[in-house]
């Protein structure tokens, strides 16, 4: 959210100084609303697009591959996690009071307009309903009303140029932008480029209603003059007084010169500089490490150190002993300077909530189409250290390396995808590590079976498992003391393997068969 705020920020504030020092003079006034607005919901709407650029990781994401051994997130850290105030849930309460205010008052601004509306005397005006309040403010229409004081105080030129100014703002469905900025006083109550949007974007509407080539200058400014001394209306509706009259009648008589118009290129740079540098391009998902700090997404991750011991482990078949490397990877233990908290008793893990049984079930049915392209063969798919924040979203991972086993031609047919028997791969076995104890661990040994996919179909394969695990929403987030925390996890689903046939991709089920993914 931070993230969004600045980068929203960063557009609206360089469109605004641009319309303020180019176009807030000239009298091109089509266009300017068309920049306000188009600028304001590029703000908006774009940081919140991701379009990928992705380079191949893999120098920076895979740990080596005579790697021994993957610690599961069930070894608890020994530090304690240090308690902070929960800045996020008290910024929640504030921005929801916030909201509740700006609500307020809008529906204070719709009950007056309503009443307004229920006292007066209404009279039809050709398609319009002119109301008469008997109230002392300025003229102000809403839609195909327009709301007066007497319509005896006006004289024949005053009203025809008041109904036609006001015409002017139904015409071009000016109160479409007011919805629009009304809704984001709501959503943004608390952002001051908010408010001047929509001064600026007032001020255009009334020079556009203002610009009728019927209207003579000195009586209409005259006019305006008048008008300025009323209260002014509801903002919800378009006031006649509401912006500065002595701007307005300055540009009743402005015209911009052929020359000026070469200013309206300006939002094509503006445009480009905020696509590139404002949204969730490649740019900013790009993978960044200085020593154990990774940057990825716009989020600065804090990794434990990587250690290595050894482990004497027992074949079961021969019953010989040997003595193995064991890599205990580095996990992220804080999340842009926030600890990670430890799973506990106390905490609840992340839920998938996917239609599949697991998360690598969805990724390789959303892959189906990319791995069925590969030859027939035997493959894991390694990811690791995937952190889901609290929205329940996937804001980092570890991707490895696509693996295929090179004994797929020289084993029995049952046995295509299982371990030799050499090798042990039980998830529960007990070992006694130097400077951790008795510990259980889940292990993945050395794969001298395996061997990395060749490059191209390794790059297609992490960028679409980048594109994947960025748009999943499968996930219910952890919770600690009632609230979502960030979390951490090591799936040991993604240690198993997958069968391409014919260009088909299968898994195993719960009974060991394989199942084509669909």
């Amino acid at each position: 959210m931070i993230q969004y705020l600045v980068n929203s920020t960063a557009i609206w504030l360089i469109s605004l100084l641009v319309f303020d020092v180019s176009l807030r003079r000239e009298s091109y006034h089509t266009y300017n609303r068309f920049y306000l607005l188009a600028t304001f919901l590029l703000g908006l709407l774009l940081p919140l697009v991701q379009w990928q650029s992705y380079e191949y990781l893999q120098a920076g994401l895979q740990q080596p591959v005579q790697q021994v051994i993957v610690v599961k997130d069930a070894i608890e850290r020994n530090a304690a996690v240090q308690q902070t105030f929960d800045w996020e849930r008290w910024t929640g309460f504030a921005y929801m009071q916030g909201v509740i205010v700006a609500l307020i008052l809008l529906a204070l601004d719709i009950v007056k307009l309503t009443r307004y509306y229920a006292m007066g005397v209404k009279t039809k005006y050709g398609s319009w309903t002119v109301v008469t309040t008997a109230r002392n403010h300025a003229p102000f229409s809403f839609r195909k009303l327009l709301f007066v004081n007497t319509r005896e105080q006006y004289s024949e030129e005053e009203w025809n140029m008041l109904f036609i100014h006001e015409q002017q703002h139904t015409r071009r469905l000016h109160v479409l932008d007011l919805m629009l900025m009304q809704l984001a006083r709501v959503v943004f109550w608390f952002h001051p480029l908010v408010y001047i949007y929509n001064k600026r974007l007032l001020m255009v509407h009334e020079y556009q209603a203002d610009s009728v080539p019927s209207v003579k200058p000195q009586e209409y400014g005259h006019f305006l003059v008048e008008q300025a001394l009323l209260q002014s209306a509801p903002a919800i509706t378009h006031s006649f007084n509401r912006s500065p009259i002595k701007k307005r009648i300055m540009m009743l008589t402005r015209r911009s010169t052929n020359a000026s118009r070469t200013k309206m290129l300006v939002f094509l740079p503006i445009a480009m500089v905020s696509i590139f540098c404002f949204s969730q391009n490649g740019f900013s998902q790009k993978f960044d490490r200085k020593g154990n700090v990774v940057t990825y997404r716009g989020n600065k991750f804090v990794f434990s150190e990587q250690r290595t011991d050894t482990i004497e482990l027992m074949d079961p078949v021969t019953g010989a002993k040997t003595t193995s490397v064991m890599v205990i990877d580095a996990e992220p233990q804080s999340m842009n300077g926030k600890p990670i908290p430890v799973r506990d008793n106390q905490m609840a893990p992340p839920a998938y909530e996917g239609k599949y049984k697991n998360l690598r079930w969805y990724m390789l049915a959303k892959m189906q189409a990319e791995l069925a392209k590969l030859p027939d063969g035997i493959y894991k798919l390694d990811v690791t250290n995937i952190v889901i924040d609290e929205q329940g979203r996937i804001v980092y991972f570890d991707y490895r390396e696509m693996l295929r086993d090179r004994t797929v031609d020289t084993r029995k047919p049952d046995m295509i995808g299982q371990p030799r028997p050499a090798v042990v791969r039980d998830p529960g076995v007990k070992v006694s590590v130097a400077g951790l104890g008795d510990q259980q661990f889940s292990m993945r040994l050395v794969e001298r079976d395996s061997e990395p996919i060749d490059k191209d179909s390794q790059q297609k394969i992490f960028d679409l498992t980048s594109k994947i695990m960025n748009d999943a929403r499968v996930y219910r987030p952890a919770m600690k003391d009632g609230a979502p925390v960030v979390s951490v996890i090591k799936l040991m689903e993604f240690f198993n393997r997958f069968k391409v046939e014919n260009h088909k991709l299968y898994d195993r089920d719960k009974d060991g068969k394989w199942v084509e993914v669909k």
